[in-house]
């Protein structure tokens, strides 16, 4: 999942090895046997705040929500290998903070946490066309030190991608995220919550934003999970003989994640509505049903393609060119 550039990159020497591939010095992560995931998924997260104090000895901050990074490939031939980086998180959290001045919380290599404050371009972009569509980014200049792992584009579960590796109802699915209660003093500390895909309408459900194109999973949710990435584990298929002659089919978690979307949120009604014909969601009072709301991949991926992004990108890449610095990571 991870992004490499081709460039050299002094590995850490208890995680990390060098290794040559078509003439190109690469850094691989070694596996961590205690990981029952991918350290990857831990990696590309970050926790999101509003600033409270800033001085010369650093930034204080409260903590309300999850995002991640993702890694947009360079466009022009002389940036081959080159990346932007974006923090991707819930449109409902980024109007919260609109007015507030933002930062991301990561892990530093080495130990300790480091805030990434420098941001490209507009704050905030949404999706160019579809309103109901719960996703904001914005493009980050990342630190030499922050230990983050950005999600590359083709691990997004966009339909294609979702059709080809059969990826459907039934399947784990894992969302990494913020557990308020306990984010970590001198580290972060992400919480794994697993579940499966519990529908993946042909039609829009009816959300807290309007009728929208959404996932649902079953998975309990909790304040400061939204705008959390969900991955959805590979399924293996097979097709075993019966005792009477016939066949049948077999399924099992595979290797290998696909990132299905955005954590919005869970399904939230009053209990008093239960039974009614219409359900009317209430964000501050509900039932949590173990349902929870999530952003299709192809709606993050349709934001990170805005026309304003898009031309921003060329004009940042032109202009890295004309300096002879090429490097936009």
């Amino acid at each position: 999942m991870q992004h490499i550039n081709c460039q050299y990159i002094e590995p850490d020497s208890l995680s990390e090895e060098a290794f040559v591939r078509n003439g190109t010095v690469r850094i691989a992560r070694r596996p961590n046997p205690l990981m029952r995931v991918p350290e990857d998924m831990l990696k590309c997260v970050g926790f999101i705040g509003e600033v409270a104090h800033r001085d010369s000895t650093g930034i204080q901050a409260d903590l309300c929500a999850t995002g991640f990074f993702v890694a947009i490939p360079c466009e022009s031939t002389e940036l081959c290998g080159k990346r932007c980086v974006y923090f991707v998180t819930a449109k409902h959290v980024a109007k919260d903070l609109e007015s507030k001045t933002a930062c991301f919380l990561v892990n530093r290599k080495g130990g300790g946490t480091i805030y990434i404050t420098d941001v490209r371009g507009d704050y905030w972009t949404c999706h160019p066309k579809d309103m109901t569509a719960d996703v904001a980014v914005v493009q980050v200049v990342l630190s030499p030190e922050a230990d983050v792992v950005a999600i590359a584009l083709e691990h997004f579960g966009i339909p294609a991608r979702l059709n080809d590796l059969k990826i459907g109802i039934g399947d784990e699915v894992i969302t990494t995220g913020l557990f308020t209660a306990a984010p970590g003093l001198k580290q972060n500390q992400p919480i794994l919550r697993f579940g499966n895909i519990a529908m993946m309408p042909t039609e829009q459900i009816q959300t807290e934003l309007g009728y929208a194109d959404v996932f649902l999973v079953e998975s309990r949710s909790i304040g400061g999970l939204s705008g959390s990435p969900v991955f959805v584990r590979h399924t293996l298929a097979a097709k075993v003989s019966k005792s009477d002659g016939t066949e049948d089919m077999m399924f099992a978690n595979g290797p290998g994640i696909t990132l299905l979307g955005m954590a919005h949120g869970h399904w939230d009604i009053r209990e008093s509505e239960i039974n009614k014909p219409r359900i009317i969601h209430d964000s501050q009072r509900g039932v949590n049903m173990g349902i929870a709301i999530v952003v299709p991949a192809i709606k993050i991926f349709e934001t990170l393609y805005h026309p304003g992004l898009i031309a921003l990108r060329k004009e940042q890449e032109q202009k890295a060119i004309k300096q002879g610095t090429p490097g936009l990571d």
